[in-house]
């Protein structure tokens, strides 16, 4: 796992694949509440593309996730294993660096 020092702390290929993955959560649930509020058909055909491109795109890093074991949806404790470990190597990273 590759590491990175920035201003703010240490970032890996872990913590950037998650925080691609929340936001292509989020841009799921905005295109879905902007299609909910679209006026007319050519917007809320424009939306369901959009919306379509974000599934397409959690899909994939998830995806990418799982193969490279960052991610395991479907065993909550391995998940909540994982995380505790990458948070731990990030504080024990950033309090060697401080």
């Amino acid at each position: 796992m590759q590491a990175t020092m920035t201003p703010t702390g240490v970032l890996n290929d872990q913590m950037i694949a998650a925080d691609c993955l929340i936001s292509a959560k989020n841009a799921i649930k905005g295109c879905a509440m902007a299609i909910a509020e679209a006026s007319t058909p050519e917007v809320r055909n424009t939306l369901k593309q959009h919306l379509n491109d974000a599934i397409t795109f959690h899909e994939q890093i998830s995806q990418y996730m799982v193969n490279k074991g960052y991610y395991h949806p479907t065993n909550v404790q391995e998940q909540l294993r994982l995380d505790l470990q990458a948070a731990q190597q990030v504080l024990s990273r950033y309090n060697q660096n401080v």
